[in-house]
C-alpha cells in the first residue's frame, strides 16, 4: 500500500502485512511529522459496530522528532493503565532532543524503534520517482547538478598562435611578392634548385645530358637598337642516344643576384655580325626562335654531337653585372 505524509505529501511504500489493528502511528522520515494511518482493511470490514477512537488520537504531537518513523496499533482493547503507559512513553519519545540538521537531511530508510508493547520493527523507504498506484508522481528528492561551463582557453591559444604565424611568416612573404617581384622570383628559383625539382617528364626530357662549352658574351652596336648583348657557345650531347630540340636560357642579374631579364632560344640558330648590326629586334628574335635550328641542325644531335647556340638581349636593363646560362629543355629521339 502507499502511505502519504499529511504535511510534506511524500509517498512511501508500506507492506500491508505489517499493518495491525485499526492503524498505526507513523513518523515521516523527511519532515519528522507524526500522523496516524488508518488500516484500510479494518475500515472495510467494520461496517456494523464503529470503533471508538483512542483517547490519544486527538492529541497532535510536535512535528520535529529524531528522524525515525515510529508507529503503534490503535486497538480499542488496550487497558487504561497500559494505554496510559504507552501514551506516556510515546510522548517521551516524541519530545526527545532533536538530532543535527545533517542527520535530518539524510534520505536513508531507517527501521522503526519499538515504542511500548505492541510496536514491531518495519522498514520502508520513499517510493521511486515514477507513477505509483494512485497515478501520481512523487516529488523529486534532489536536483541534478548543473554541467560545468565550457572552457575556451584552448581555443584562444590556437587563435593567438595562428595570428602570430600570420604576422611573422605569411604577411612578409605576401609583401615581398607584391613589392619586390624580382626578389621573390629569385627565391623561387633557388627553392627549385635546392629542393631538386625534376626536369624529366615521361623519359623524354633529357636536359641533364647536355653540357655547355665555350660560353662567351660580347656587345655589338645595332644601327636601330643601339648596343645589344650577345651570349653564345656550344651545346654537347653527352648521352648515349640522339636528342633534339635543345633549348638554352640566359639570365642577367645584378649585384644582389636578382634576375633583371631572361631569354631562351633554341640551339642551332646563329646570326652573323652583319645580321646583328642591321636587322631590327623582331627579325632577330624570329630567326633565333626556330625549334629545328638553321638547316634543321637541332632536329637530331647524335651522341657526343655539338651544336652552337646564340642568345641576344636587345634591351639590356641597367645595373646588370653577370650572366648565367643553362639548358632549359631537350627531347630524346626514339
Amino acid at each position: 500500500m502507499i502511505i502519504q505524509c499529511k504535511q510534506c505529501r511524500t509517498k512511501f511504500r508500506f507492506d500491508d502485512a505489517e499493518m495491525e489493528g485499526n492503524g498505526l502511528w507513523m513518523r515521516c522520515s523527511l519532515c519528522q511529522h507524526v500522523f496516524f494511518q488508518d488500516n484500510p482493511l479494518e475500515i472495510n470490514v467494520s461496517t456494523v459496530t464503529p470503533q471508538s477512537s483512542p483517547a490519544f488520537s486527538q492529541r497532535t504531537p510536535p512535528e520535529k522528532t529524531d528522524g525515525r518513523l515510529s508507529f503503534e496499533p490503535a486497538g480499542a482493547a488496550l487497558g487504561g493503565s497500559t494505554l496510559d503507559e504507552d501514551i506516556t512513553s510515546f510522548l517521551e519519545e516524541v519530545m526527545a532532543p532533536e538530532k543535527s540538521a545533517s542527520d535530518k537531511l539524510r534520505p536513508k530508510s531507517k527501521s522503526a524503534k519499538q515504542v511500548g508493547m505492541n510496536l514491531t520493527e518495519i522498514e520502508f523507504s520513499p517510493a521511486s520517482e515514477s507513477l505509483d498506484e494512485t497515478g501520481e508522481f512523487q516529488r523529486a528528492s534532489a536536483e541534478k547538478p548543473m554541467p560545468p561551463a565550457r572552457k575556451k582557453s584552448r581555443l584562444w591559444k590556437i587563435a593567438l598562435w595562428t595570428l602570430t604565424i600570420l604576422a611573422i611568416i605569411v604577411i612578409p612573404v605576401i609583401v615581398c611578392f607584391i613589392v619586390f617581384p624580382q626578389l621573390s622570383e629569385r627565391y623561387v628559383q633557388l627553392a627549385r634548385k635546392y629542393v631538386g625539382v625534376s626536369q624529366y617528364k615521361d623519359g623524354q626530357s633529357v636536359a641533364g645530358q647536355v653540357k655547355l662549352q665555350d660560353i662567351r658574351q660580347r656587345v655589338i652596336n645595332n644601327y636601330i637598337l643601339g648596343n645589344i648583348r650577345i651570349v653564345e657557345g656550344t651545346a654537347v650531347n653527352q648521352a648515349n642516344f640522339s636528342i633534339a630540340r635543345i633549348q638554352v636560357k640566359a639570365e642577367i642579374m645584378d649585384a644582389y643576384a636578382i634576375v633583371l631579364g631572361e631569354r631562351a632560344n633554341y640551339a642551332g640558330n646563329v646570326l652573323t655580325d652583319e645580321d646583328l648590326t642591321n636587322l631590327p629586334e623582331e627579325e632577330i628574335l624570329k630567326r633565333l626562335s626556330l625549334p629545328g635550328g638553321r638547316d634543321n641542325s637541332n632536329e637530331r644531335v647524335i651522341p657526343n654531337g655539338r651544336i652552337p647556340f646564340m642568345i641576344v638581349f636587345t634591351r639590356e636593363p641597367p645595373g646588370s653585372i653577370k650572366t648565367t646560362v643553362m639548358i632549359s629543355g631537350a627531347e630524346r629521339l626514339l
